[in-house]
C-alpha cells in the first residue's frame, strides 16, 4: 500500500467519530442543542465499528485496535440491540418468583361509543385481557368501558379478586362509556398506588402501585412516556407537495417527543432513587436502546431483556419484516431477572406484549 499512513489515520478518525457518537446517545437532550439526532446514527455507528473491525482482523492490522476500543466503549449499545446474555446465564436459583407482563394496547380496539361493533377479534382481546396469567401486568392505553357488560373489564377483574390501580386520564374519569388510561393489575395485595406523571393527552402517564410480595414490598412501575408522534405522519404527508415541509413537520414532531419524555425520565429517574423498595417499572418508553432516555435507565436499573432475553426482541411493529424495540421492564439489583420474553405471537396492537420472571434477593 502506497500510503499506510492514510489509512492509519482514517481509521484514527473513523474510530473516534464512531465513539463521539455513542457518547452523543448518553447526552440529555436541549432546547439549544439539537444533540439528539446523532443518537439515530449510533446504530449505523455500530454496524460500521463492527464491520471495520472484522475487515481489519481479517487483513491483520494494528489499526484494530481502534475499533477494538470503540466497540467496547459502544458495547452497552450491543447488549441493548440483541440479546446474548442468556448464552452465558445461569440457572434461576430453587425458589419463590413471579412473573410481570406489560403491554401497549394501542387504546385497544378504541372502544366505540356504540356497542354494536363487537367483532370476533375484540372479543378474542378481551378475553385474553380476562385470562393472561401473569402475577403482575401493567397495560398503556387501556380503555375501559363501564356502561357495556361484555367490556367492563374492571367490574370483571373485581369479581375475580384481582387487585387494580386504574390511573384515568381525567376528561374521561366520570364517562360512562369510555375510560381511558393505564392499568396495574395484581394477585398480591396493593398497599398503596398514585400517579407519577399525567400529560395532557391523556394516554401518556406514569402510575406505581406498591405491592405485597410475600413479607416484601415491591413497587411496580407503569410507564407510558411522550409518543414519538409520527403515527399520522404517513396521511399529513400525502397531502404536502414539499419534501422540504414533510422534514420539518418530522424534524419538529421528533425534537418535540425527545424533550418531553427527556424531561418525564429525568422525573422517573429521581422517583426511582427516591424509592426505598425494590422496584420493577415497565410499559412503553417510546424510545430506542440508544436514546437519552434508554441509556439513563440502564444507569438506574437493569434491563430484562439484556439480562434474559435473546435476539432483536423487537416490540414494535414497523411493516412486516422491521420492527423496533421501545417497550421494556426494568428492575433494581434487589431484584433478579430468571426470565423474559417478547410475545410476538400476540398481535392484538401494533406492540407486543413482554412477559418477565423475577426473584427477590436476600436483603
Amino acid at each position: 500500500m502506497k500510503h499506510p499512513f492514510l489509512v492509519r489515520y482514517f481509521n484514527i478518525i473513523a474510530s473516534i467519530l464512531i465513539v463521539l457518537l455513542y457518547v452523543a446517545g448518553k447526552i440529555s437532550p436541549s432546547e439549544k442543542f439539537n444533540l439528539w439526532i446523532l443518537s439515530f446514527a449510533i446504530p449505523f455507528a455500530l454496524t460500521a465499528n463492527i464491520i471495520l473491525l472484522l475487515v481489519l482482523l481479517f487483513l491483520r492490522k494494528k489499526s484494530t485496535i481502534y475499533y477494538v476500543v470503540a466497540l467496547f466503549i459502544g458495547s452497552p449499545y450491543v447488549t441493548g440491540t440483541i440479546g446474548l446474555k442468556y448464552l452465558f446465564s445461569k440457572e434461576s436459583a430453587p425458589g419463590f418468583s413471579f412473573t410481570a407482563m406489560n403491554y401497549n394496547l394501542g387504546g385497544y380496539y378504541m372502544m366505540p361509543y356504540v356497542y354494536k361493533d363487537m367483532d370476533s377479534a375484540k372479543i378474542a382481546l378481551k378475553n385474553w385481557l380476562l385470562h393472561s396469567d401473569a402475577d403482575i401486568k401493567c397495560y398503556q392505553e387501556f380503555v375501559n368501558s363501564p356502561r357495556s357488560e361484555e367490556f367492563n373489564i374492571i367490574e370483571q377483574l373485581s369479581k375475580d379478586g384481582a387487585y387494580f390501580y386504574f390511573s384515568q386520564e381525567n376528561a374521561t374519569k366520570n364517562s360512562e362509556y369510555s375510560q381511558e388510561g393505564t392499568l396495574i393489575i395484581s394477585k398480591f395485595p396493593i398497599v398503596s398506588s398514585g400517579d407519577l406523571l399525567a400529560s395532557e393527552n391523556g394516554f401518556n402517564r406514569i402510575a406505581y402501585a406498591d405491592l405485597l410480595i410475600k413479607k416484601d414490598t415491591v413497587r411496580i412501575i407503569n410507564v407510558h412516556l411522550e409518543s414519538m408522534g409520527l403515527t399520522n405522519l404517513g396521511h399529513h404527508a400525502r397531502n404536502l407537495r414539499s419534501l422540504k415541509t414533510i422534514a420539518v413537520i418530522l424534524f419538529s414532531k421528533l425534537k418535540n417527543g425527545v424533550l418531553v419524555r427527556s424531561t418525564q425520565i429525568n422525573q422517573l429517574a429521581a422517583f426511582i432513587d427516591s424509592t426505598p423498595y425494590p422496584v420493577i417499572c415497565m410499559g412503553d418508553f417510546n424510545d430506542l436502546p440508544y436514546s437519552y432516555t434508554y441509556q439513563l435507565m440502564k444507569e438506574k436499573m437493569k434491563n430484562s431483556f439484556e439480562e434474559s432475553g435473546r435476539g432483536f426482541g423487537f416490540t414494535y411493529k414497523v411493516g412486516r419484516l422491521a420492527g423496533l424495540r421501545i417497550d421494556n421492564q426494568f428492575y433494581t439489583t434487589s431484584i433478579r431477572s430468571v426470565g423474559f420474553e417478547t410475545l410476538d405471537s400476540i398481535k392484538f396492537s401494533d406492540h407486543f406484549p413482554l412477559w418477565g420472571e423475577y426473584q427477590l434477593v436476600d436483603r
